[in-house]
């Protein structure tokens, strides 16, 4: 992994437009970094809610300014860590939680409850 990238990945003051550049990166270290930074477009964050890596899609999940339309596509996640980390995001609309609290997985119901929304 390049060091040059990895830090601009993490750094939330790189410019949106270089982390969209980074979010297409090969490595997935990359990725995920690009994927919890707050300063992500929206366009960005949908696009690595359908990355192949669970840990990318995770880093969207827990993201706050990821957007609806993608934590909603998320609650779907067949990993089910990825929706447990979902569910604890505030940013997540009532829907999508309720849904979360209905999972077939317990960790997952648990952590829709810890939310203290429901």
């Amino acid at each position: 992994m390049e060091k040059a990238k990895w830090d601009k990945a993490n750094d939330p003051h790189t410019p949106p437009e270089i982390l969209s550049e980074l979010a297409k990166d090969q490595d997935w270290l990359i990725r995920s970094a690009v994927a919890k930074n707050p300063n992500s477009p929206k366009e960005t964050l949908k696009m690595l809610a359908k990355d192949w890596v669970w840990s990318v899609r995770n880093n969207v999940a827990i993201n706050p300014h990821t957007p609806a339309e993608a934590l909603k596509e998320l609650s779907d996640d067949g990993d089910w860590l990825v929706r447990s980390n979902l569910a604890r995001n505030q940013s997540l609309d009532e829907d999508t939680l309720m849904k979360l609290f209905e999972d077939v997985r317990f960790t997952v119901r648990k952590s829709a409850t810890e939310t203290g929304r429901i």
